[in-house]
């Protein structure tokens, strides 16, 4: 495990001049993730706050939301593990069906 943690970080190579290692696009990218995750929880408890009728309005948002945690839900199916992937799914199952829930009402 060592070795290859030690190659994402001593594999160099130029991208749009600037130098970067495996490791710094790994870390990187799993930044970029947890602010989307952290930000998506603030989305999810300001809609949850909205009245029915303002929900009504935002059909596409809230469809767009419980969408892309599906898609989320299939990625984590494919690259990650069953931990995550269990999670995921409860969330986009709640999502789905919070927008359902506000597209009856």
């Amino acid at each position: 495990m060592d070795s290859a943690i030690g190659a994402l970080k001593s594999t160099q190579f130029q991208v749009q001049g600037v130098t970067r290692t495996y490791w710094d696009f790994f870390s990187g990218f799993g930044f970029f993730v947890t602010v989307l995750l952290f930000f998506a929880a603030i989305l999810a408890f300001q809609l949850a706050g909205l009245s029915k009728e303002t929900l009504r309005s935002l059909g596409l948002v809230t469809w767009a939301f419980a969408f892309s945690f599906v898609v989320i839900t299939l990625l984590t199916w494919r690259y990650f593990f069953i931990a995550p992937f269990v999670f995921s799914s409860l969330v986009a199952l709640c999502l789905l069906l919070a927008a359902w829930s506000a597209a009856r009402a």
